[in-house]
């Protein structure tokens, strides 16, 4: 009998500590709950303040200067400039670093745009197009956005606005000069 008595209290006994352990993990889950809650706000801000802000250490746009470029804006090569909102690539070999961008804002405003990124321009990968939309200029690389027809950033990691060079209309003669318009 003092076995069995034995055995009953063993079970008794490891059943009261599985139960205490529990309470344990349970108190320790119920502690740790609140820490959580308030750690991970504060980790999301951190990253917010620090991680999403732009880089502004990056270097500026590269100067390549050029001869004048002089468009008929009569030939039909021309013909995406005819009407507002239009706009060219013209290439690098031309003029600008990765090529301009020409864009019609109206019958007697057009702005040249370099189409080297502003954002990490010394990069492999930084040649700005304009969106299939028409609405705006996109570097696919980086995924900064700039509007029309300012060229500031409007998305993305830059921060600087695109380059823009000086632009003369007389009669439908235009001229693109590397003169650098701020």
């Amino acid at each position: 009998m003092p076995d069995i008595m034995d055995e009953k209290a063993g079970r008794d006994f490891m059943i009261t500590q599985q139960s205490h352990n529990r309470a344990l993990i349970c108190a320790d889950q119920n502690f740790l709950k609140p820490l959580l809650i308030l750690t991970i706000p504060v980790l999301m801000m951190a990253f917010i303040l620090t991680g999403c802000e732009p880089d502004q250490s990056d270097d500026p746009i590269p100067y390549v200067p050029f001869s004048d470029i002089t468009l008929n804006l009569n030939l039909p090569e021309n013909i995406g400039l005819i009407s507002d909102g239009g706009h060219k690539l013209i290439s690098s070999s031309l003029g600008g670093v990765q090529g301009i961008i020409l864009y019609r804002k109206n019958s007697s405003a057009y702005y040249a745009f370099e189409r080297n990124c502003s954002y990490q321009p010394a990069g492999a990968c930084v040649t700005v197009e304009v969106h299939s939309s028409n609405l705006y200029m996109i570097d696919p690389c980086c995924s900064s956005i700039f509007s029309f027809p300012e060229g500031n950033p409007n998305g993305g990691p830059a921060w600087r606005p695109l380059r823009k060079y000086a632009t003369y209309l007389n009669g439908s003669t235009l001229t693109i000069t590397d003169e650098i318009v701020e």
